[in-house]
Order: C-alpha cells, then sequence, then structure tokens
C-alpha cells in the first residue's frame, strides 16, 4: 500500500543500524507507530519477537496479516459455501489458478536470474519474491480463495460503491458543471440499477453532491462485495482471525492500487489515472514465520490497537522500542480514511461522512502530528516504556526539533549512548510539483536516533 513513510526502502539501513548497536537478531520488539507493518515483519524475518501498535486500524490488519501469521491459510471452514463449492467444480476454475501458481513461478525466476539473495529487494509484500514452487502446496488453498473472489463473486452495490466511486465511461474531464451534473445522474442511476451486479438491502445511495472519484463504480462493486463476503463468512466463524486479517489485508492492498489518488486520499484526482481503470486483482500475499519458532505464548508477535503511550506499560519489558511517528502535521485518519472504512467495514450502525471527501465524523487524531503535543509524547512514551534500545526513525523536515530529541534522548539514555546515524534517499512525493505544491528538494535525509535507556532503578 503507498504510505508516506513507508521504510520498505531503508530496512537494509534500519537492519545494519542494529546490527551496529548490538540490538539482538532475536530482540523482542516494540513496533509502535506499525503502519503498513513493513518494519514489523522486516523485523519477524530476522528472528524477533515483534509487538505491533498503531491508532489505525488497517494497520491493526496488516499486523495480523504480515507479523501475527505464521502460515498461508488453509480455508477448510469454507469449502462447503455454495459459491465457492460451485466454482471449484468448474474447469475453468481450476484453469486460472493453475495460472496464477505458473504466473507466480515464472516471475520468481525471472527475478532470480536478475539478482542475487543479497541484492533482492527488502520488504516485498507480494509472493511472487518467495519460491513459489516450494511454496506451491502451502498456497494453493489461497489462491483458490482469491481466485474465486477475483472472478466468480458477484458484484454488490454497498458503500463504496455509493459514496465514493464513480463511473468511469461517464466523465472524460471534471472542469466543467455541465459534466459534473451528467456524472452525478450516472451514479445515482448505476446504484438504483445494481448494473453489472446487485444491490442488498440498505445499500447506500450516493449524495447529491459531487460522487467522489476515489474508484471506478465496477472496482467499488468489486470491494463491496469482496469486504461483505469476508465479514459474513467471519461472522459465521467459517474463517479463522488469521485467515480474516490475511485475506481483508490483501483485499486492501488491491483497493489501493486501483484508488484514484496521488497516493493519499485526502483528495481525489479529478480525471482517471491510468491505474484506476485497470480491474481490481488480489495478490498473494507474501506471509512467512519467524526463522526462530516461539518457545512460549510469550514469545509469539502480537497485534495491538490504540495510543502505544497508553498501552506500553501493560506490554512488559523490550530489547528493542522502534519509532516511527508521522514527521508533520498531516493527521494520518484524513489522508488515510478510505482504508480505514474498508478495515472497519460497515456493517451495523453505517460510517457517518463528512465534508467533500468523506471522512469518518469519528476520525482518531494523534498528538504526534500536533506541533504543541509532538514532543511532550515523545518525552512521555520514553518514560512509560521498559526498553533497552530506543532506535527513532524521523526525517529532516520532521516537526520535533532535532534539539529536542536530543535533550529528551539523553534525558532518559544511559550516558555515552546516544548516537544519530543518516541516510539521504528520494523524498515520497504524494503528488506533482505545482503552483500550490512547491518541494525543496528530491530528496530528504532519515536520521536515526538511538539511545540504550537507563535501568529501572536509574529512572
Amino acid at each position: 500500500m503507498r504510505y508516506i513513510g513507508n521504510k520498505t526502502k531503508l530496512l537494509s539501513f534500519i537492519g545494519a543500524a542494529l546490527d551496529r548497536l548490538g540490538v539482538p537478531a532475536a530482540a523482542r520488539s516494540l513496533d509502535a507507530f506499525a503502519g503498513t507493518a513493513a518494519v514489523g515483519a522486516f523485523l519477524k524475518s530476522r528472528g524477533a519477537t515483534v509487538v505491533g501498535c498503531d491508532l489505525m486500524t488497517f494497520s491493526y490488519v496488516f499486523q495480523r496479516a504480515y507479523v501475527v501469521a505464521d502460515s498461508y491459510p488453509r480455508l477448510t471452514g469454507v469449502l462447503d459455501d455454495p459459491g465457492l463449492r460451485s466454482a471449484r467444480q468448474r474447469s475453468d476454475f481450476t484453469a486460472l489458478v493453475d495460472h496464477r501458481v505458473a504466473a507466480r513461478a515464472a516471475a520468481a525466476h525471472r527475478s532470480a536470474q536478475r539478482t542475487t539473495p543479497r541484492r533482492t529487494k527488502a520488504g516485498t509484500r507480494h509472493a511472487a519474491h518467495l519460491a513459489p514452487r516450494a511454496r506451491a502446496d502451502a498456497t494453493r488453498p489461497l489462491d483458490e480463495m482469491l481466485v474465486y473472489l477475483d472472478h466468480y463473486l458477484d458484484p454488490l452495490t454497498s458503500f463504496i460503491s455509493g459514496h465514493f466511486a464513480m463511473p468511469h465511461a461517464a466523465i472524460q474531464t471534471a472542469d466543467t458543471a455541465d459534466t459534473q451534473e451528467r456524472d452525478r445522474d450516472g451514479a445515482r442511476a448505476a446504484v438504483r440499477t445494481g448494473r453489472a451486479g446487485h444491490t442488498r438491502p440498505g445499500a447506500a445511495t450516493p449524495s447529491t453532491a459531487s460522487p467522489r472519484m476515489y474508484f471506478t463504480l465496477d472496482a467499488a462493486r468489486r470491494i463491496d462485495a469482496i469486504r461483505t463476503q469476508l465479514n459474513e463468512w467471519h461472522t459465521a466463524a467459517a474463517i479463522s482471525d488469521d485467515e480474516y486479517y490475511i485475506l481483508l489485508a490483501t483485499l486492501l492492498e488491491a483497493a489501493d492500487a486501483v484508488a484514484n489518488t496521488a497516493g493519499v486520499y485526502a483528495a481525489y484526482i479529478k480525471s482517471w489515472q491510468s491505474n484506476a481503470l485497470r480491474g481490481l486483482r488480489l495478490r498473494l500475499p507474501a506471509i512467512g514465520a519467524s526463522p526462530r519458532p516461539p518457545r512460549s505464548r510469550r514469545a509469539r508477535c502480537e497485534a495491538h490497537q490504540g495510543d502505544v503511550s497508553a498501552l506500553a506499560p501493560d506490554l512488559g519489558r523490550f530489547d528493542l522500542l522502534y519509532l516511527d511517528p508521522p514527521y508533520n502535521t498531516r493527521q494520518y485518519s484524513g489522508y488515510y480514511h478510505v482504508p480505514e472504512l474498508i478495515a472497519k467495514g460497515w456493517f451495523g450502525d453505517p460510517p457517518v461522512l463528512r465534508g467533500k471527501t468523506g471522512l469518518l465524523s469519528d476520525a482518531k487524531k494523534s498528538e504526534w502530528s500536533t506541533r504543541a503535543g509532538c514532543v511532550a509524547a515523545l518525552d512521555r512514551l520514553l518514560a512509560a516504556t521498559d526498553a533497552d534500545h530506543v532506535v527513532l526513525s524521523y526525517n529532516s523536515e520532521g516537526i520535533i526539533p532535532e534539539s529536542e530529541i536530543q535533550r529528551i534522548f539523553r534525558a532518559h539514555g544511559r550516558g555515552g549512548t546516544y548516537k544519530r546515524l543518516t541516510r539521504q534517499y528520494q523524498r515520497y512525493r504524494a503528488d506533482r510539483p505545482s503552483a500550490s505544491r512547491h518541494y525543496t528538494s528530491d530528496s530528504v535525509r532519515e536520521h536515526l536516533y538511538c539511545v540504550r535507556l537507563k535501568g529501572g532503578d536509574q529512572k
């Protein structure tokens, strides 16, 4: 998933820093701002016991799928589902599954010819990079499920298609009132008739305002159908928690790949981007067991949702506290409200939306994204966490002044252990440079601020 602050390109830098600091590979590690769980999954792959935390529901989903889950799901509880059972009896179903497996094997072979394992891109989330021939038996049930959801599940008109979609054929530009009015009429008519799918009782109807161009109507109906099916299976206990979160993470990744945005959901683009016109496709995720199987329940990876400062005192002792807080005043609840909605669902009481982009009325806000609260939040978290090493990943444009980071780290840390390591890298751009959006440079510096905390008797 496209995400501000994603550390996939910096994983080798982080890993080298941990080795330099003497953090053991098997460290019990608190990933305090888990985001898309890229760092948590990386730490797990090194042998760490990872405990993740984040305010956002979609982050909790990714943590459950990429950090907590240790194996590909067998999905035996849904084998009797009428739709799936019918699809599995068709010859074209088997051919589609075989094609997926063969295509992934071919991609892995090409990748192996181009690169050595040492140079393979770290943090890749799709199983095309995970020697699929050796994994074909383990992944086959999930491959079959993804083919069913991709090709055989009927589209559904529900919340996403009602509030965050527009028929892509109805619009060439979004510059004139006449065009916008035609688009509004087309979207309302599509929801009333349920073309290319069906409408559930109580399905959402678009507002009379301009429809939100986050997804084409075709993609949105497929998102609605898959999300509703996952909820029904999970509610009926036909799929386990691990199976549910793996499938939901796969949907979140697929939806983001066809979202008509520049990478964040604070705005949609007013003309269709090429990625938004592609078909929604569920890709096999990379699920991996730790190289060091847990010897006790305490050694298992965990996922948590909430304020890390409130949760940390009850989570036990850690060898590593890894911090990757927001760098600026953007609230992630507003920048990623659509993935958050898909992760939470709209079942039971439908969410209340507000504003042009359909923000969630109960959106969570973080003091780490406020100039008035971020310094105190860092001080409190170090005081609340029982950890040996602390590593804070923060870039050169962050809102916490470096002088404050240094002061807080030295106050909580052992003498002579404070360090700062730096790597320059290409900045993430959520939109193109324009008259209203000027980037001062093409790159930023990522700093790793490191310290060893004082023991409990020294605090």
